[in-house]
């Protein structure tokens, strides 16, 4: 019985050291609590695709790999396409959308689409957006977000998007309305609230979760 008798006496003697101590678990692991408040913001924007087909001559994707199915089955597209606020290609272009899309369907047309929104302009300019779905023959769909960078950290949302009426055979354009809830990195904390002032420039509603604006 020695033994834990002077075990019980460890404990009563040093428990309230030991308990004192306790905090030191705060130092190594930051309260959660303590994180960046999560921001909301909306965007309208336009995706335009020149598409890699014959005449088309500043064509922003390429066939990587081609099929003999009879629906293309297996094909990949590599695409650099184009982000504006407005409908033309080539005016306010803000960023660029880079990745590929891979024909995923065997009985429909059905193109798997992966790709990074890199802002390269506007008050976004050096943040990223991470974005996959799927894209089929018809005038909307849906993309998720999943991720992003600077701005956009710990980004997560969607995108819904619908084909222009403004499309050309030479310029695919889709209307874009990006959903996304993200948690920017402290040191653009300022940068963010600056750039909820800037909204009207891109069309758009900054506000933190939660929060609903009622606009006209």
């Amino acid at each position: 019985m020695t033994t834990p008798s002077r075990t019980l006496i460890f404990l009563f003697v040093f428990l309230p050291a030991i308990l004192a101590k306790g905090n030191i678990l705060e130092d190594i692991l930051p309260n959660p609590c303590k994180c960046c408040q999560e921001n909301e913001t909306r965007l309208h924007m336009y995706l335009h695709q020149f598409p890699h087909l014959p005449g088309v001559t500043n064509r922003n994707e390429y066939t990587m790999v081609s099929s003999p199915e009879p629906i293309g089955f297996g094909t990949m597209i590599v695409h650099d396409w184009v982000l504006t606020t407005g409908l033309s290609a080539t005016e306010n272009v803000v960023g660029r959308l880079q990745g590929f899309h891979l024909q995923a369907g065997q009985a429909t047309t059905s193109w798997y689409t992966a790709h990074t929104i890199v802002f390269r302009d506007g008050s976004f300019a050096g943040s990223t957006l991470e974005v996959s779905g799927i894209t089929e023959v018809k005038p909307n769909g849906e993309w998720s977000i999943t991720g992003g960078t600077a701005a956009f950290a710990s980004a997560h949302g969607t995108i819904k998007f619908i084909n222009s009426q403004s499309s050309t055979a030479t310029d695919a354009i889709k209307e874009l309305d990006i959903h996304v809830f993200h948690t920017p990195e402290p040191a653009l904390q300022k940068e963010t609230t600056r750039q909820a002032h800037e909204a009207h420039h891109w069309n758009k509603t900054l506000v933190p979760k939660g929060l609903v604006i009622m606009q006209d």
